[in-house]
């Protein structure tokens, strides 16, 4: 294959996971929302939308919900982001002491520590901060 259509594949691959992306990001900030919606929204075709919405439902990213009042023809079904399941934790630093923060993908605070620090040093601070993190992950798979 030449270079030529090896750059053709990544293009597609490329606008693939820019339209996945961009399908998440609608149904993330304006979810529940259907799937027409996103197609409107999105100026993607309601077969691409379908599609991309699978794929992410099969991922477990997103999931469907109750469906919406009808206008008129089939009822829409909605959609929206699944948050269970994927976590992050914030670390805010303050003079004395660390505050470690749970958050759901929406944002949602779902467990928050606070932490004394020792004196800083560099060397101290980093590893009082690994200790913390360590202790907080614990509690919460306890």
């Amino acid at each position: 294959m030449t270079a030529g259509g090896q750059a053709q594949i990544g293009n597609v691959d490329l606008v693939k996971q820019l339209n996945s992306a961009a399908v998440y990001r609608l149904i993330d900030q304006h979810g529940p929302i259907s799937r027409i919606q996103i197609a409107e929204q999105s100026q993607l075709a309601p077969a691409s939308v379908t599609k991309i919405t699978r794929q992410l439902i099969e991922r477990g990213l997103i999931k469907e919900v109750d469906q919406q009042a009808s206008t008129g023809g089939r009822r829409a079904i909605s959609i929206v982001a699944e948050t269970r399941g994927f976590h992050a934790i914030g670390v805010r630093l303050g003079r004395y002491d660390a505050t470690l923060t749970l958050y759901d993908l929406s944002s949602k605070t779902l467990e928050e520590e606070h932490y004394p620090l020792p004196e800083r040093t560099q060397e101290t601070l980093e590893h009082a901060l690994l200790n913390i993190i360590a202790t907080f992950m614990e509690k919460l798979s306890a």
